[in-house]
């Protein structure tokens, strides 16, 4: 578009402009419990492997409790991340 063009082109209102930055905020506001849910995700992958890899190194450490606490962290994250996801949808 031409300069000229530009400059004649109607403004939009101070309301229309309040409508657009309240419609974007609320965008933002409905994607953060997805977010959360993915991070929830995304610390769920990391607990399971960081209970696999201290499981594979031969160190002073029960594995049973170690494994039986991993599973309790990656079931209350991955309920927790499916929850939050279908929350937001």
């Amino acid at each position: 578009m031409s300069k000229r063009r530009e400059r004649n082109k109607p403004q939009p209102t101070l309301n229309k402009q309040l409508e657009l930055i309240e419609s974007e905020t609320n965008d933002k506001k409905d994607k953060v419990p997805e977010k959360m849910g993915d991070f929830c995700l995304d610390m769920a992958k990391l607990v399971i492997g960081g209970v696999l890899l201290a499981g594979l190194m031969n160190q002073d450490i029960d594995y049973w409790p170690l494994a039986l606490s991993g599973l309790t962290a990656v079931i209350v994250f991955v309920l927790s991340g499916i929850y939050l996801i279908r929350k937001s949808k």
